[in-house]
């Protein structure tokens, strides 16, 4: 009888001990309170459009350690970015190649932290393409709300986007562009 209860005590606590090494907690991204907006330049002038749809969320192993990140996804609509120009988001969606690739995708690979700053690596599929990039961030969180903001460098070439031109030529957008963005997560 004692044997029976110090098994059944020991197979209780090895199950709740098992739970708990991979209990994980997921956050869900506050769209409503991130972020993002792409900037570019063009031999007219600097120019940004703004990301109007964002959705994603991250795993992690424990509450508010993004170091201990086992999974983590981010997805924006192409057509959610935009700008007070019409024919630039026109073209920008042509060159995104929006009709067959709706969507650029960023899954995370890894996250290295270090206090309120880190490094992260995607893959990142543009246009169809995928491609790992990495990415310094400031990292903070509080009352269950992770926020992550940088500022991510990319060539548009890298991913088979040709930059877009207008006017028969005369005005060409640059190949680079930054992506500034502030995310936040909700426990």
């Amino acid at each position: 009888m004692i044997r029976s209860l110090m098994f059944s005590t020991l197979t209780v606590l090895l199950l709740v001990a098992n739970y708990t090494a991979t209990a994980q907690i997921q956050y869900q991204l506050d769209s409503k309170n991130s972020s993002m907006l792409v900037k570019g330049t063009s031999t007219i002038h600097d120019w940004e459009m703004t990301v109007e749809n964002l959705q994603g969320a991250i795993t992690l192993q424990e509450s508010q350690a993004l170091d201990q990140l086992t999974g983590g996804h981010f997805v924006l609509d192409v057509k959610s970015i935009k700008s007070e120009r019409s024919l630039m988001n026109k073209k920008t969606y042509e060159a995104l190649k929006e009709d067959d690739f709706p969507q650029i995708k960023a899954k995370v690979n890894q996250v290295t932290q270090n206090g309120n700053s880190g490094s992260v690596v995607l893959e990142l599929t543009i246009a169809g393409k995928t491609q790992k990039v990495t990415d310094d961030f400031e990292f903070s969180s509080a009352n269950g709300t992770i926020t992550v903001q940088g500022v991510l460098d990319l060539k548009m070439s890298d991913f088979g986007v040709e930059p877009p031109v207008a006017m028969m030529g005369t005005i060409k957008t640059g190949d680079e562009i930054k992506v500034e963005y502030k995310l936040v997560y909700n426990e």
